[in-house]
């Protein structure tokens, strides 16, 4: 347990020294809300985009069973965002905090995180398999989450389905994907620029997020309640995991990969879930505090989850 507790902290320290550098720059007066915006500006535009463009690329093409348990994996994500609006629909939130809530609850950190923590707890070929899962997160989940948060701005149904499938994250998580199913490869030259950008996505995002907990409110913004953050926690850490662990089962998908897509799962929130909000001016301080909390809390919970998968529960 110590030593899985240990190599989960060694993997989320340089989460939080990165959003702490956000929040230093913020108190020595080197960044504003200004310069904090166009962090995140570059994140959503280049960063992020380029970062899915370069990882989707290369996951290859599923097989059958692979494909039902991704199917598997997008139901239970996609019923964990029902079931956060539903529940803020019944006990009054805005629609705000509905929509921000089901993102933060159902999108995980599973690119940065997830990935390489299944690689060393699970092994390689875990990993491997459930590298796919980043086409759903992204391709699916962030579709209906940004779709969710345009209407919660106001927009129609059908006009926030439409911005969600031109948002520069979607678009580009169909761009990789359409490379990995084709097999077509960029040009050496526009890849290796591909991949540049895609390194610095996390870390500029995570100086931006500690800019924004930083930043002072501006008095049109409202201080983020509790009970959708806390909501929002509970089910990206504990809800959606079990019920991976259970739709996957249902299917014929590997072993390996009903293992590795649940300890995905049990990832943290997405940095770009609070990208998403900043921009679209959604639930932004909300979904940053639902960041900080679960990815602070997941170096209990997600060594708890690795340590009873590799027991093999069942």
């Amino acid at each position: 347990m110590a030593g899985l507790v240990l190599d989960v902290l060694s993997r989320v320290l340089p989460f939080f020294l990165l959003v702490g550098a956000g929040v230093a720059l913020v108190r020595l007066r080197l960044i504003d809300a200004p310069m904090a915006a166009g962090l995140s500006a570059y994140v959503f535009w280049i960063g992020f985009p380029a970062l899915l463009i370069h990882s989707l690329s290369r996951i290859g093409t599923p097989g059958p069973a692979l494909v039902w348990g991704l199917a598997a994996f997008a139901g239970a994500a996609l019923l964990v965002m029902a079931g956060l609006l539903g529940l803020g629909r019944l006990l009054g939130w805005t629609r705000e905090e509905q929509a921000g809530a089901a993102l933060a609850g159902a999108l995980g950190n599973s690119a940065f995180l997830g990935l390489p923590i299944t690689a060393a707890v699970l092994g390689p070929e875990a990993a491997r398999l459930a590298a796919a899962v980043l086409a759903v997160d992204f391709v699916i989940v962030a579709a209906v989450g940004i779709a969710a948060l345009g209407w919660a701005g106001g927009r129609s149904i059908p006009g926030s389905a439409l911005r969600a499938l031109v948002n520069p994250v979607v678009a580009a998580a169909l761009i990789g994907l359409a490379l990995a199913l084709t097999g077509v490869a960029l040009p050496a030259v526009l890849d290796r620029a591909v991949g540049a950008a895609a390194a610095s996505g996390s870390p500029v995002a995570l100086v931006a997020l500690g800019a924004a907990l930083a930043l002072r409110r501006t008095g049109d913004e409202a201080v983020p309640r509790a009970g959708p953050v806390l909501a929002a926690t509970v089910a990206k850490l504990l809800v959606l995991p079990v019920l991976t662990w259970l739709a996957v089962g249902l299917t014929d998908a590997p072993a390996a990969f009903r293992i590795g897509a649940t300890l995905l799962a049990a990832t943290p929130t997405a940095v770009n879930v609070f990208i998403q909000t900043r921009t679209l001016g959604v639930f932004a301080r909300g979904a940053a505090r639902t960041v900080a909390l679960t990815t602070a809390a997941a170096v209990i919970t997600l060594s708890v989850a690795a340590i009873l998968l590799t027991r093999g529960v069942s």
